[in-house]
């Protein structure tokens, strides 16, 4: 998206400094920088983007074997003891066999509300860990007005007589009056976990029903299709709900089950993640303004100079949103798009997470070029995915001429990556749904767990070994098809929900506060982040750039109510598109006592153009390469500093080296090309040695060479100026025609 390009002119001129000496131009066939030339500051050019399709020709998933059968046992009426509501007059009986258990309707609306039998002493092994259970169970009527399901009770400790919810454990019911099937969590109240559509639940039909549990794990089965995939990862669950017994429980209609059967198999303990080492950020480019127009513009060169960005300054792994309608569009292109991003986020060091849907902003994407930012308006232009239209038609198909309903087409989109990438190391854990509720359509509430539950299934069905999350923000579903908990902490440093760190991930966070007529969110440091978070549940900022996402201005700066002012401290937002961080303390707090030792050249900034005066802003860089584009705000190298758009100069100074081995000494060193692309005057000097002068405006690449002694750093200083409207753009670059050589940035901070 509205980048300038870097290839403007087909030769240039090469000097060769060699004493007073120089030699004719010299051209590097269709390109102005050779594809082999290096960005100062990185180690090597990104990856190609290759375009092919990683779901051909791969081998199926190939489910493991089932557990061993450790024990089997079919349950009578005997077997059970009953816990009855106020108001039941009759309560479990023997059905036409002594493998039936039944219970008539209530006597009148709101009586048979919670009626229990639960599985007694006398049968072996009552507390359940690792088990399934099945029967054939039938639903009958409720009293008018009631709601009416009934079914299965499992993990259950501390049953008692009277409450709907009276006791510890798990509820998996047939709801006859939603046509529904209805999963949640019981402890002397009532938490629902979802409630997923069913035609055939209707009242006097007889499904076979089947729960299977491993740890905090449920799996549902009705007339032996899964539709349900449960992981309850709530913050410091307690344990009783990990085992218990099994039991039948109605609330409100008729019930009888029967060949009611437990199998029980060798103990599976859910994982536990320790995501304490993790230092991160959120990833959408500088010059994205959305996920969709991240993929519709994906510029492999761009995503490795701002991943560098990551990696110097102490990160470790990034979140990257990807989008249905940008699969939609082309999905082979996504696809070979986010394994470019991978090979560039592995070469830095990061590992990534993918995430699939996202319920913040704007409800109804669209897909193709995006709207430029609105300056002023937080997130101006980020979209939910799917989006609105799509979620509330999801089981609907997706055009009058396709049996294709949006649920399919959308577990295929997560079922494509999720094949691909089901054990590779490189992605961290999968993310299905960020925020759920944060659209606040409440609305939707149900509709969104459906597809979190389903993007659960398809993940699992793929193989993926790597956890899979929602977080826990505004609703909690998120939580509870999750195989760890994760929060946003915002307005404060506040821990996971019930205090415990274990299994526990901040996936977002920092804001830096504000106070005006819309509200106030108390201001947060990157400081107080890493000190609070660091080494404990990990961390993820919200974001790495600073760019056309607008989320420099805070939450309250709406379309109806936009900034008058570029805000002198981002709300959010980490690292220029230059490489210069917000702050330099920013840096100091990631990288703790290695902040002294970063490779980085030091920059200045001046709005004017002869480098005079008091600089705007001083700085840090890890590599001298950036685009910016022509937006207010963003066509600044830093507008909170106050930097101005043009008529500004920035200078760079600092050490650079050949790290190649010490045997190439002896041949007096490495000669190296350096190529400066940029569309104003710029010059370079290597020690006292000026290489390159571009006196011009207009985009194009002039050349010039240095010989470098291994292993002895040599000053570098770099000066570049801006005087038009169009897109700023500066680039140094160097090459080793001898292959022998390797220029890395040897300086250290001085700010």
């Amino acid at each position: 998206m509205k980048m300038p390009t870097v290839t403007a002119s087909h030769c240039f001129l090469l000097t060769l400094l060699i004493g007073s000496g120089a030699i004719a131009p010299t051209l590097y066939g269709d390109n102005a920088v050779p594809p082999s030339a290096v960005v100062l500051g990185l180690k090597a050019p990104p990856p190609n983007l290759v375009i092919s399709d990683p779901t051909k020709n791969l081998p199926p998933y190939v489910p493991p074997q089932p557990p061993t059968l450790q024990k089997s046992v079919t349950l009578t009426f005997s077997d059970f003891n009953q816990y009855l509501s106020s108001g039941t007059t009759q309560g479990w009986q023997q059905g036409s066999t002594p493998e039936t258990i039944m219970i008539p309707p209530q006597p009148n609306s709101s009586t048979g509300l919670g009626d229990k039998a639960v599985a007694n002493k006398q049968v072996a092994d009552t507390s359940y860990d690792t088990a399934s259970y099945e029967a054939d169970v039938t639903v009958g009527s409720s009293a008018p007005g009631d709601t009416g399901n009934a079914g299965f009770i499992v993990h259950v400790t501390n049953p008692s007589k009277g409450g709907y919810d009276s006791l510890t454990g798990y509820y998996v019911g047939l709801d006859v009056s939603g046509n529904q099937l209805v999963v949640g969590r019981e402890d002397y109240s009532w938490t629902n976990f979802i409630e997923y559509p069913a035609a055939s639940v209707t009242p006097g039909s007889t499904h076979h029903l089947k729960v299977t549990t491993e740890g905090n794990a449920l799996l549902v089965y009705l007339d032996n299709v899964q539709i349900i995939s449960i992981n309850d990862a709530t913050n410091n669950l307690k344990p009783e709900f990990l085992a218990g017994a099994f039991g039948l429980r109605r609330f409100g209609p008729s019930m009888s089950a029967s060949n009611i059967t437990i199998n029980t198999y060798p103990k599976v303990t859910s994982p536990i993640y320790d995501f304490s080492k993790i230092v991160g950020a959120v990833y959408n480019p500088y010059s994205a303004d959305n996920a969709i127009d991240f993929w519709n513009n994906y510029n492999p060169v761009e995503v490795d100079r701002e991943l560098r960005y990551a990696e110097a300054y102490g990160m470790n792994t990034i979140t990257v949103y990807l989008h249905y309608f940008s699969w939609l569009a082309d999905r082979v292109g996504l696809l070979s798009k986010f394994e470019n991003l991978l090979e560039i986020a592995t070469n830095h060091g990061l590992k990534v997470a993918p995430i699939f849907y996202d319920d913040c902003w704007n409800y109804d994407p669209a897909p193709g070029p995006q709207p430029p930012p609105i300056w002023g308006v937080h997130n101006s232009q980020w979209v939910e995915s799917p989006g609105h239209p799509v979620e509330e038609n999801y089981f609907n198909p997706v055009s009058t001429s396709s049996s294709t309903t949006y649920k399919t087409s959308l577990q295929n989109y997560i079922t494509d990556f999720a094949s691909v990438y089901r054990n590779d190391p490189r992605i961290l854990y999968w993310e299905i749904m960020n925020e759920p509720g944060c659209s606040g359509d409440g609305s939707m509430q149900e509709r969104r767990a459906q597809l979190m539950n389903d993007g659960r299934m398809a993940i699992l069905a793929a193989g993926a070994i790597q956890p899979i999350n929602s977080p826990q923000v505004q609703e909690d579903e998120g939580t509870y098809f999750s195989d760890f908990y994760a929060f946003h902490p915002y307005g404060g440093y506040a821990g996971p929900i019930n205090g415990s760190d274990v299994n526990a991930l901040n996936s977002e966070t920092l804001e830096r506060g504000f106070n005006d007529a819309w509200g106030y969110a108390f201001p947060m440091t990157m400081a107080g982040v890493v000190s609070n978070y660091g080494g404990k549940t990990g961390f993820l900022v919200w974001e790495l750039m600073i760019g056309d996402t607008n989320t420099r201005f805070h939450w309250g700066q709406v379309p109806s109510n936009p900034a008058t002012v570029e805000p002198a401290t981002p709300f959010q937002g980490t690292i220029y598109p230059d490489g210069h961080p917000w702050q330099t303390a920013e840096v100091q707090a990631l990288t703790g006592n290695g902040y002294n030792s970063l490779p980085v050249l030091n920059v200045s900034y001046y709005n004017n153009t002869t480098f005079t005066g008091t600089p705007v802003k001083t700085s840090i860089t890890p590599a001298l390469s950036f685009d910016l584009n022509t937006y207010k705000g963003t066509n600044s190298p830093d507008a909170s500093a106050g930097v101005l758009s043009t008529g500004y100069g920035i200078r760079w100074t600092g050490e650079i080296e050949d790290v190649e081995a010490a045997q190439t000494a002896a041949s007096g060193g490495n000669p190296f090309i350096f190529f400066l692309t940029s569309d104003d005057v710029a010059r370079v000097w290597i020690g006292s040695t000026e290489i390159i002068n571009k006196q011009s405006p207009g985009l194009a690449t002039l050349a010039g060479q240095y010989k470098l002694n291994p292993n002895q750093p040599v000053p570098v200083t770099v000066e570049y100026t801006h005087s038009s409207t169009n897109a700023a753009s500066m680039h140094l670059y160097w090459m080793s025609p001898s292959r022998k050589g390797a220029i890395q940035i040897v300086s250290r901070p001085s700010q």
